[in-house]
């Protein structure tokens, strides 16, 4: 994946959308969330959809529809069933691999919490399903992100937990973030991104790889959404080059495998003006 691949972003402000909602959810951070975390790795080769301009829900004359709803019992887990549509309202059926899968499928709540990546499976008819847990009630967005025709897309829907909903802030910036029982830090050197991974005061050199690399990371803006996935500059190291960042505050996901398990580690970044 290029640094250079496809933009998505979402003009729609999130006290608008909550404000429509009427929504509820928990204090709890992302990356100590159990609701089906996960991540996918490149076998190399820095890659992003960088933070910007273009708005997920249609890209290249397509379209992402939920079908048959877009609404969900909080804690509950249901069949979240999507087709990607061209200009026409066919049912696009040809999609490339990608990092060993041919759907890559980000759900996050718009307060940047709560935070999954899923792997849909592709039915004859060409749609795409998933079973899906809203852990929490509020406004979720699903980024739906694949390959087809040689081009990169990422398209995405609004799906809606139902119940009182008071949105959470976010973390205060921080270099260190602990998961499932690692320590993992943070470096960044203005072009690079640079994690390293500690457990019980050991740094962790055994990761295990995860559809082909050692880790993956999904950079997304608090407000807009700005969606930025990268992939590891080689197989080996939790190294990622990203886009420059617009100003703004971000939220980091980190996904590493270790002891056949993945495992999500978050952290807050600003870039300032």
């Amino acid at each position: 994946m290029s640094a250079g691949a496809r933009v998505t972003s979402f003009g729609a402000l999130l006290v608008a959308i909550f404000a429509l909602a009427v929504l509820a959810g928990r204090a709890l951070d992302p990356a100590t969330d159990a609701a089906g975390s996960e991540d996918h790795a490149a076998p190399g080769g820095a890659g992003a959809h960088a933070a910007g301009a273009a708005p997920a829900t249609a890209g290249g004359g397509l379209r992402l529809v939920a079908e048959p709803t877009t609404t969900f019992d909080p804690g509950r887990a249901a069949r979240l069933t999507l087709r990607v549509v061209d200009a026409h309202g066919d049912t696009l059926r040809d999609f490339e691999v990608e990092q060993s899968r041919r759907m890559h499928l980000i759900v996050v709540r718009r307060d940047l919490r709560r935070f999954q990546h899923l792997h849909p499976a592709q039915d004859r008819s060409g749609a795409w399903t998933t079973a899906l847990t809203l852990p929490d009630a509020g406004v979720y967005h699903a980024f739906a992100d694949f390959q087809t025709g040689g081009e990169r897309h990422t398209l995405g829907v609004d799906l809606f937990a139902g119940g009182q909903f008071t949105p959470l802030p976010l973390p205060a910036p921080s270099n260190v973030a602990a998961t499932d029982g690692y320590d993992v830090s943070l470096r960044d050197d203005g072009s690079r991104l640079r994690f390293a991974v500690g457990r019980n005061g050991r740094l962790r050199t055994d990761l295990q790889p995860y559809l082909g690399a050692r880790g993956h990371l999904v950079v997304l803006r608090a407000g807009d959404l700005a969606y930025e996935h990268v992939h590891p500059v080689n197989r080996d190291e939790l190294t990622f080059a990203t886009d420059e960042l617009r100003p703004g505050r971000y939220r980091l996901f980190l996904q590493f495998r270790h002891a056949d398990r993945v495992h999500t580690a978050a952290f807050t970044k600003v870039v300032a003006p």
